[in-house]
């Protein structure tokens, strides 16, 4: 989520954990203070960790950046959710096939502080609303920062959840 206030959003949210999914206030929160790459350096931003259920992500984007002024043109908003994958390109590469909205052409991007980390983006052209986040998996060592976890969410390939493809066909094999 978009916020202005990254700290009353931790507040405000503590309190609604505590009485909706106290899980999530298990693990120690994942809190950067800075994000130093692109065009969003400088925004900050904090994870409830839960590894049995939702994880809730703020970003407190920098003053005029694009997700700044997208928060001043919007308001505080849900800005995306995220799904793990060890081969962050790839699936971009099959997203691509599946005609869906990729901003910047899905292009993957990495993180120079977490060198492990690849991230790209379905459009919310393609989503109905909030973007999707496609990233390399990761979890909390409860120390406060993220660290790669590959495997973690495996996928055994087409045909493990067949009764999907009548609704969106797979891709025919090349």
């Amino acid at each position: 989520m978009v916020v202005r206030d990254l700290d009353t959003a931790i507040v405000d949210w503590t309190k609604i954990l505590r009485v909706l999914d106290p899980a999530s206030l298990e693990k120690r929160l994942v809190k950067y203070d800075e994000f130093s790459s692109g065009a969003d350096a400088g925004m900050k931003w904090a994870t409830f960790v839960n590894d049995g259920g939702t994880e809730i992500q703020f970003i407190q984007p920098a003053p005029g950046t694009p997700m700044g002024d997208r928060l001043d043109k919007v308001g505080e908003h849900v800005h995306h959710l995220c799904y793990s994958t060890d081969d962050v390109p790839g699936a971009m590469e099959k997203l691509r096939a599946e005609g869906l909205h990729l901003p910047g052409g899905g292009q993957t991007h990495n993180d120079p502080d977490m060198t492990w980390q690849k991230w790209s983006w379905i459009g919310h052209k393609s989503t109905h609303g909030a973007m999707i986040e496609v990233a390399s998996p990761y979890e909390s060592l409860n120390d406060g920062k993220w660290h790669h976890a590959p495997g973690k969410f495996a996928y055994a390939g087409p045909g493990e959840h067949e009764c999907f493809a009548e609704i969106a066909p797979p891709i025919a094999a090349e």
